[in-house]
């Protein structure tokens, strides 16, 4: 069976690939030598100041309640309740979410009361490869959402391939395609590129697009920079003050032409700049944001008891001469159990679902 799957002589026992097989491992040697690290993706590229330190993925208004139970940590099964009142954004007055995970499998389904519907599936093929599946029917909305991930995390690089609603059912490709690459170059500097596909339908033309990433990691801060072909610039630095401490700038700028600024003789030109800190204490973790254009944010994160936390957001827009106040309530069970197997549990040797 072995000899019948085997490649024909002619195509390995010959010069040409023996020296491109040399090449190939003479080259992998030498950058395994090297020990990059590997420098984590083009989307994440300013995450320790995009997601971490700034309120934008915290930030909310009006009062919301979430009760969770925990069933299982081996594997992770819990089932959530959230209630939500005078808030400005689209959250369902109630939600129900359930979380099933295990070393290989993640899923995760959302249904509000509104009628929207959720569904996360992911699986890890290999420690390195992993596939996620998303899926959102939104209310109202004449089309949902099908989201196709494929992850690769290699030892000093990563790359990513995703597809947005892809469809060849009416005779030709549609759908919003990216994808990325992130190099370690250096063990502090990663370079990498991103580049997009897209057709709406087959009577439009289809787009593309191509943007650049940088990222540099010295030992308690963090640059990173991204140039879009669309004209806009971002740039973000993280500072490691102290053990508890952390802060971080983010900048934005947009080059975007247009009728009225060429009649005058060049692309418009907008910015905006957030600065940001967070506070880690012993049970709560405080964030705080300010920006160019007028806004003053926080956000405090309290640990009230072991299963019970507060959340209290503000928001003071100068430019609008608006406020927005947010307050919420989590409540977290878990039957002994549950605790028994946290308490026993080694955090070295755990291996975490493919989130």
């Amino acid at each position: 069976m072995a000899d019948h799957l085997a490649l024909p002589s002619f195509l390995t026992d010959n010069s040409v690939v023996s020296a491109l097989l040399d090449t190939y491992t003479s080259f992998s040697e030498r950058r395994a030598a090297l020990g990059l690290p590997n420098p984590g993706t083009v989307e994440n590229v300013g995450r320790e100041v995009q997601k971490d330190v700034l309120l934008s993925n915290f930030m909310f208004s009006g009062l919301r309640a979430d009760l969770t139970k925990m069933f299982s940590m081996a594997p992770l099964f819990r089932v959530s309740h959230a209630f939500s009142m005078g808030g400005s954004g689209n959250m369902a007055p109630y939600a129900f979410s359930a979380m099933y995970g295990t070393s290989s499998v993640f899923m995760q389904g959302n249904f509000g009361s509104d009628g929207g519907l959720a569904a996360l599936y992911n699986y890890r093929w290999t420690p390195k490869l992993v596939t996620k599946t998303n899926v959102q029917i939104m209310p109202g909305a004449e089309q949902g959402l099908i989201q196709l991930d494929n992850d690769y995390t290699g030892d000093d690089f990563s790359l990513s391939l995703k597809a947005f609603n892809p469809s060849y059912l009416d005779g030709g490709l549609t759908g919003i395609f990216v994808g990325s690459y992130l190099q370690s170059v250096t063990p502090k500097l990663a370079l990498g590129f991103e580049a997009i596909w897209q057709r709406q339908g087959l009577n439009t033309r289809p787009e593309s697009a191509v943007s650049y990433s940088a990222r540099y990691k010295s030992d308690d801060w963090i640059a990173s920079a991204q140039l879009q072909a669309q004209g806009v610039f971002t740039a973000s630095y993280w500072k490691k003050i102290s053990e508890r401490v952390e802060a971080g700038v983010d900048m934005n700028l947009q080059f975007a032409p247009n009728a009225a600024a060429m009649m005058m003789g060049g692309p418009s030109k907008d910015g905006t700049t957030a600065i940001g800190a967070k506070y880690d204490f012993r049970a709560s973790t405080f964030r705080a944001q300010v920006d160019s254009a007028g806004k003053v944010s926080c956000l405090l994160e309290k640990r009230i008891a072991m299963p019970i936390a507060l959340t209290f957001a503000g928001e003071i827009d100068q430019a609008k001469q608006s406020a927005k106040v947010g307050l919420a309530v989590s409540l977290e069970i878990a039957g002994e159990e549950v605790m028994e197997q946290t308490e026993k549990a080694d955090p070295s040797t755990m291996v975490t679902p493919p989130f």
